[in-house]
């Protein structure tokens, strides 16, 4: 019966399933597995690590490139998570931090990379080239500018150093942080400038038919060769006798071949004026300047005597009471100045032109003649007009020709104004001068004793030597000088 009993109980033991043991064992194995991870990921942590070098530089003004971080808690990538603080100012030269954190599951990990923004970059040197621009040899290079930019300090031309040495320009700047930039230019040596033509006296000048003409001249510079006025040319066809408009054409050319030109137009007009007539034989023309004076009586007298006729050119100023004596003796009367003083009379063309209507009309009022004969204070060639309006007689030779004056000046002078201060002195000035001539216009000057005394003997030589002694009037050559001004 026990037997029985305990085979019954083997055959129960064979019937029941195995599933549950099967389960049983999974369950254990997982627990195992997920304990063991969990063992894993707690002894690895969470990783932050950084990508690249932990100290970079960045150069002044450029974007930084960052080169990221690792991050993962164990197997898991967690990258995407990290929150970056930068703090680099790419405009502002100094060390900046890069900050990168993250936070997992209550673990919190970050990391740091230093960044030094920098300036290596060297500044620029423009130079500036003007066209044509030579510098002439053996001359101080005249720069032609430059321009220096750095990508930090901005515009530094005025720290730009210069030198020059052996025909070349050297140009050197350094920007504040050390960099340092270098040019060169080579000098271009030549000469491709003209001369500097100026014409004096006006571009258009209008004279009379016949009346004389002086080329108020020109002046010419050159920046290599210097005065060059000796090499200027003057050409085009011109008849002062005849009425028309001509041009005179000026050339000048340096040693560089480099040519200068300017034109200047003559208008010839028919003329208002008498026709000359040239005396016969030798002729003595005796003119007296600045007066009357307390000598001019004494003066007419010795005329008189000997029947010599002169001309007197007055001032409005002297003796005018001897203004009607003069032209009672047969003699001319012309005008000189009303005034007398440089500084008013060639003050302007105006100023001129009235002081001689003014003395017109005076000789006019004293004697009822009035007279075109005239001379200029100093004479047409005078240069002291110069210091106050400069090419004023060019201009008043012209107008006074066109208003019907005649002006006079002289070929021979007796030195009296000046030069001389004897009676013998003045009397050889006289007779030497005007041997060298047929016609002769003497300048005295009645105001002075010592030339007063002189006419005697200049007369007495002059009959004796077959000279005519003649008073001036419109017809008379006039001996007019070269102008100066």
């Amino acid at each position: 019966m026990e037997e029985t009993i305990a085979h019954r109980r083997q055959r129960r033991r064979r019937r029941q399933p195995v599933w549950p043991y099967i389960a049983v064992a999974c369950l254990l194995i997982l627990l195992i597995i997920g304990i063991a991870a969990a063992i894993v990921q707690g002894a690895l942590g969470l990783e932050l690590t950084l990508k690249g070098p932990e100290t970079m530089t960045l150069e002044f003004g450029k974007h930084f490139e960052d080169p990221g971080v690792e991050a993962s808690f164990g197997w898991k990538n967690l990258q995407s998570e990290v929150q970056i603080e930068n703090g680099i100012e790419p405009d502002r030269l100094g060390t900046f931090t890069v900050t990168y954190t993250i936070q997992y599951r209550g673990k919190t990990a970050s990391a740091t990379r230093t960044v030094q923004v920098v300036d290596t970059t060297p500044p620029t040197i423009v130079l500036m080239y003007q066209e044509n621009s030579l510098t002439l040899p053996g001359h101080v290079y005249q720069e032609e500018g430059f321009v220096a930019e750095d990508n930090f300090d901005g515009d530094i031309t005025d720290r730009v150093q210069r030198v020059v040495e052996n025909g070349t320009v050297l140009y050197k700047v350094t920007d504040s942080s050390g960099n340092t930039a270098d040019a060169s230019r080579p000098i271009r040596y030549g000469d491709n400038t003209a001369p500097d033509l100026k014409l004096l006296g006006d571009e258009t000048i209008t004279i009379f038919a016949g009346a004389p003409f002086t080329d108020p001249g020109y002046t010419a510079v050159d920046d290599a060769d210097g005065d060059v006025g000796a090499k200027v040319t003057v050409s085009g066809d011109f008849d002062r006798s005849t009425p028309g408009t001509y041009t005179l054409h000026y050339t000048v050319t340096d040693s560089s071949g480099n040519t200068a030109e300017a034109t200047r137009t003559i208008i010839v007009k028919e003329s208002n004026q008498p026709p000359i007539v040239e005396p016969e034989g030798k002729v003595i023309y005796l003119t007296f300047d600045d007066g009357p004076s307390k000598y001019t009586p004494e003066l007419l007298a010795v005329l008189a005597k000997y029947n010599v006729k002169a001309t007197f050119f007055v001032v409005g100023t002297a003796a005018t009471g001897y203004l009607d004596d003069i032209v009672a003796g047969g003699h001319s009367i012309g005008i000189h100045s009303c005034s007398h003083e440089y500084s008013e009379i060639y003050a302007s063309d105006a100023a001129f032109l009235n002081d001689i209507s003014a003395m017109r009309q005076k000789i006019r009022e004293y004697t009822g003649v009035d007279t075109t004969l005239m001379r200029f204070p100093g004479g047409s060639s005078n240069k002291v007009s110069i210091k106050y309006c400069e090419g004023i007689m060019t201009r008043l030779t012209g107008k006074v020709t066109e208003l019907g004056y005649q002006y006079f000046d002289w070929n021979v002078s007796s030195g009296d104004a000046g030069e001389v201060k004897t009676a013998d002195e003045v009397y050889q000035n006289v007779i030497n001068g005007v041997q060298k001539h047929k016609v002769s216009i003497v300048l005295q000057h009645d105001i002075y004793k010592y030339s007063v005394d002189a006419v005697e003997r200049i007369i007495q030589w002059g009959l004796a030597n077959g000279y005519t002694f003649l008073p001036l009037d419109p017809s008379s050559p006039n001996a007019h000088h070269s102008i100066n001004n």
